[in-house]
């Protein structure tokens, strides 16, 4: 019984986990309190994209992740936020998780409609460019929060620069 498919020694090895590409974009960081943090955000979203060969997403990243991170800073001063960054499937997504604290049902749905108001110039973007979405969601469980995130493809990156 003959097998004429590739062996895996006989395919070309794919480059080391240590060479920024694409497909191993993935991080996470914790952010300290307060607006100071936005501008580290900001050139690390940067320079990561630069790095791993997606600077063509990289205006619109620094713009994603400026006002996710503004929205955890307006809404929930002087806690600290993560923010989270990797590609997938040929999209770019970035996630914010902030330290919100819960509310009663009442102020829980108000607060939710200011903060996805506070996004509305993000939300307004990714419909213009063609972006997948923007979301703002409860963390479940246990601990206390939110968690903002927005997701979108080179496509919707590059009609972001001409809009």
């Amino acid at each position: 019984m003959s097998n004429n498919a590739p062996c895996l020694a006989d395919s070309p090895e794919p480059p080391p986990l240590s060479t920024p590409i694409p497909s191993n974009l993935s991080y996470s960081f914790g952010m300290p309190g307060g607006a100071y943090g936005l501008a580290t955000a900001r050139t690390t979203v940067h320079r990561l994209l630069h790095a791993h060969g997606l600077a063509d997403m990289a205006e619109l990243g620094v713009l994603a992740a400026s006002e996710l991170l503004g929205n955890a800073c307006l809404f929930t001063p002087d806690r600290q936020a993560s923010l989270s960054v990797w590609w997938r499937f040929s999209v770019l997504r970035l996630t914010v998780f902030d330290e919100h604290p819960r509310h009663s049902k009442e102020v829980r749905d108000s607060c939710h409609a200011q903060r996805r108001a506070a996004l509305h110039t993000l939300d307004t973007v990714l419909a213009a460019c063609g972006g997948l979405g923007c979301g703002l969601d409860e963390v479940a469980g246990p601990l206390a929060g939110n968690k903002m995130w927005v997701a979108f493809s080179r496509d919707a990156a590059r009609n972001y620069t001409h809009l």
